[in-house]
Formats: C-alpha cells, sequence, structure tokens
C-alpha cells in the first residue's frame, strides 16, 4: 500500500481531534542517570493517571534524594530495606495499585522488584548498561526476553515504555501502532512497515514535528498511556 495524501490528512486529522494539546507532542525526558526510576516509571504508568504516576516518582525521590542516580541495585536495596514489596508500596510509593484490575494478581511494586531482579541477573546496574545490551536488537535480547515472562508484561508495552524513559525510542513502528494505522485507514489487510514509515515521515512534517515523536504520542495513546513529561519541579538527579 502506498500513502497518499487523504490518507496522510486521515492521520493529521486524528491527531489533532484525540491528541489533545500539541505542546504536549513530544518524546518523554526519561531518566538518563537512574535505571531505577525507568523500572518504576514504566511499571507504574500503564492504567494510572499522570498526578498518580508524579507522585509515585517524587515519593521515591523524597525517601531516596539521589534516587535520580539510582541503579537497578540501589532499587531492590530500597525494597528489601522496606521488608517486600508491599510495605515499600505503603511506605515510599503510597500505591498499591495491582498490575491488572482482574483480581489475585501481583502488585505493580512486585513486578518492580522483579524487573529489578532480572536487570541485575542479567549485570545491568545502570541505563548505560541497558543501552549495551538492547540498542543493537531491542526486539530480541535477553532483557526483553525475561521481560515478557514478568507478571502481566507479556504484552511488551511496558518494555517499549522502558526503553523510551532510557532514551532508547522504538527505531521501527511496533505492532500495536501498525494495527492503529490499519484501522485507522480501514486496511483490512494491514499495513506494511514500509508503508507506515512513510505515512509516519509525511504526517510529522505536516506537524512540524519529529518522526519519531509522532509514533511515540500515537504509541501512548493506543497503549492507554496519557501523554506528559516530567513536571518542571521534579529533578532527574540529585541537586537539579
Amino acid at each position: 500500500m502506498n500513502t497518499t495524501i487523504p490518507e496522510t490528512q486521515t492521520l493529521i486529522d486524528y491527531c489533532e481531534k484525540q491528541l489533545g494539546d500539541p505542546i504536549l507532542w513530544r518524546t518523554p525526558a526519561g531518566y538518563p542517570d537512574s535505571l531505577a526510576m525507568c523500572l518504576i516509571d514504566a511499571l507504574y504508568s500503564p492504567g494510572s493517571s499522570y498526578k498518580s504516576v508524579v507522585g509515585v516518582m517524587l515519593r521515591y525521590r523524597v525517601r531516596h534524594p539521589y534516587g535520580g542516580e539510582h541503579g537497578a541495585e540501589n532499587l531492590l536495596q530500597s525494597i528489601t530495606e522496606a521488608n517486600g514489596p508491599r510495605l515499600w508500596a505503603e511506605a515510599v510509593t503510597r500505591n498499591v495499585d495491582p498490575a491488572e484490575t482482574s483480581s489475585g494478581v501481583e502488585l505493580k511494586s512486585r513486578i518492580i522488584q522483579q524487573g529489578a531482579r532480572l536487570m541485575i541477573d542479567l549485570g545491568l546496574g545502570t541505563v548505560d548498561d541497558l543501552h549495551r545490551v538492547v540498542a543493537d536488537n531491542p526486539r530480541d535480547n535477553p532483557v526483553r526476553t525475561g521481560w515478557l515472562e514478568l507478571e502481566s508484561q507479556s504484552a511488551g508495552i511496558t518494555y517499549d515504555y522502558l526503553l523510551m524513559l532510557a532514551g532508547l525510542p522504538a527505531s521501527t513502528p511496533d505492532w500495536m501502532v501498525l494495527r492503529f494505522l490499519a484501522e485507522l485507514l480501514g486496511q483490512d489487510t494491514g499495513i506494511s512497515l514500509p508503508a507506515a514509515h512513510n505515512l509516519l515521515r509525511q504526517t510529522a512534517s505536516r506537524l512540524e514535528i519529529d518522526p519519531g515523536c509522532l509514533h511515540h504520542i500515537i504509541w501512548r495513546a493506543v497503549a492507554g498511556l496519557e501523554l506528559r513529561d516530567l513536571p518542571e519541579d521534579m529533578p532527574t538527579v540529585a541537586g537539579k
């Protein structure tokens, strides 16, 4: 399928009508100095409001003033010192939300503990370590394999968001974006990767934003994550 001007206009209309204030059309600032913060944000965000997640991140920073530099081991130590993920969620983040609404599902805090252990088991303590392992092949690496085995994480939404928070935005439209574009355009047989790339590039040019940013905001909308960035008063490293 070759993208045409009507298809580009269809996507432009969707963005302008459904994706809110263009001032939020940006990739997240993320946490380039803290793998711990990446893990917490990625796993608390699904199903949570912007205000709720910001509160979690700020409360972690109140407990750990240098949390903006924390790695996976620091995060696991924080949970251990609180006597486990439930008490950590009650005392530190003050958020005991489950990973899903169905009964019997683990708390998000327990999955954060599992995510931290996964990173440590793979020898990854920092964001730079994560880059080293996944940058060349984000879709086929031990981090993704292990992540999809965490409870309630098999869809890969939080894995993709983890990479974005770590400064590794998706280099190609994932299956959710491809399916969304096909449905938006009424393409019953789907849309090819080249056509999706072309459509995103043309639409981004018309909207005067980066194609990677356009992919990100569409991905967030499809994944059910609010368009947001860090508030101006949230430091990303200690003392800043």
